[in-house]
């Protein structure tokens, strides 16, 4: 009970939160009407974010960040059909472009900002790596890297990532839809899911891995689904939630952020988005091309997003999010992987003496 209470007392104010999830449902219904592809979840995001400049939003809680990934979770593997998983089979060519994509874009981005903006080695290096936002913040902790430009650098990719993505795969004539499935799931069938879901996902997060809950509910979910166990997709109202509560969540990241740093850092934010935006899409359409694919679902894999959000940019897309799924957590092992090797190589003479580390 004590640790409930301590757990609780940590949760940002309820009436807050449920005043930015009003706002966030405002942007959503509004990018709707406006006809924006994966309106949703952009349209709330976006919301959420210009209100945190009043100063009046408050951060999306443990709790409801919580729900938002397993409504996300529980959507996301409605879209999986017996299709879907045989055609796993032919992911392992795309992950390996996947990859080459991922360090190509880290490379492009930090030469961009070394070079035209005049960062230094580690501040470049470290607001370039595609995924591993966490890791690169601690690696950022031992090194001279200016810590608020990687900040900046990193959020601003995630939100601009997912307003733009939509219309650049809508620019290049792909066919956007909602998922196909028009059997809706019963509630008793969600609750079905939602038990194994949340116990696997539990475990999953217990081990550190990202996004275990979101990951373990889509997996459980997925398999349902994919089965036929399933017949269909959940109600429109849980779709629309989990669209709009992560896009709520991506943009209370702002809340607090110092808004007069990004005037001086704008421009390089900007410019190593639209560099890694365009190796992105280099790859994607090198990629659709030789395997036939469909560019969307490339693009969507392989833009440096972050995890959940471009999974369920996927979805909303009426995308292949199984597809996404495997890419984007390919590229989380990836730069994992890559990391320490990078610092290793090339930060060496970047690192900060022992005796000076954390109080920078």
């Amino acid at each position: 009970m004590a640790r409930t209470t301590a757990f609780l007392a940590n949760e940002p104010k309820f009436s807050g939160q449920f005043t930015t999830i009003g706002v966030g449902i405002a942007g959503a219904f509004l990018f709707r009407l406006l006809d924006v592809p994966g309106g949703v979840m952009s349209g709330s995001m976006a919301a959420v974010a210009l209100f945190s400049v009043s100063g009046k939003a408050t951060s999306i809680g443990t709790i409801l960040r919580l729900a938002a990934l397993i409504l996300s979770g529980v959507s996301i593997g409605s879209a999986v059909t017996p299709e879907t998983l045989r055609g796993i089979a032919t992911y392992p060519l795309s992950l390996v472009m996947m990859s080459i994509c991922a360090l190509a874009v880290t490379g492009a981005s930090t030469f961009f900002l070394m070079r035209l903006c005049g960062w230094n080695k580690a501040t470049s290096l470290l607001s370039s790596t595609p995924g591993g936002f966490s890791a690169a913040l601690s690696i950022a902790a031992v090194t001279n890297a200016d810590v608020p430009r990687i900040v900046i650098v990193q959020m601003f990719r995630v939100s601009f990532l997912m307003v733009i993505l939509p219309i650049v795969v809508s620019g290049a004539g792909v066919h956007l839809a909602t998922p196909t499935v028009h059997a809706v799931d019963s509630y008793t069938m969600i609750g079905l899911i939602l038990i194994p879901g949340i116990a696997f996902g539990y475990f999953l997060d217990r081990r550190k891995l990202a996004g275990g809950m979101f990951l373990g509910v889509m997996l459980v979910s997925g398999t349902i689904h994919g089965l036929g166990i399933a017949p269909g997709r959940p109600p429109d109202i849980m779709l629309f939630s989990s669209q709009m509560m992560i896009g709520s969540w991506i943009g209370s990241r702002f809340v607090g952020f110092q808004w007069r740093t990004l005037g001086n850092m704008l421009g390089a934010a900007i410019g190593s988005v639209l560099v890694t935006l365009v190796v992105a899409t280099l790859f994607a359409e090198l990629t659709a091309l030789i395997l036939g694919f469909s560019f969307g679902s490339v693009m969507v894999a392989f833009a440096p997003g972050a995890f959940e959000a471009m999974t369920m940019l996927a979805f909303a897309l009426g995308l292949d999010p199984l597809y996404a799924v495997a890419h984007h957590l390919g590229r989380l092992l990836l730069m994992t992987l890559a990391m320490p090797i990078l610092v290793k190589a090339w930060l060496k003479d970047s690192m900060l003496p022992a005796q000076t580390r954390g109080f920078k």
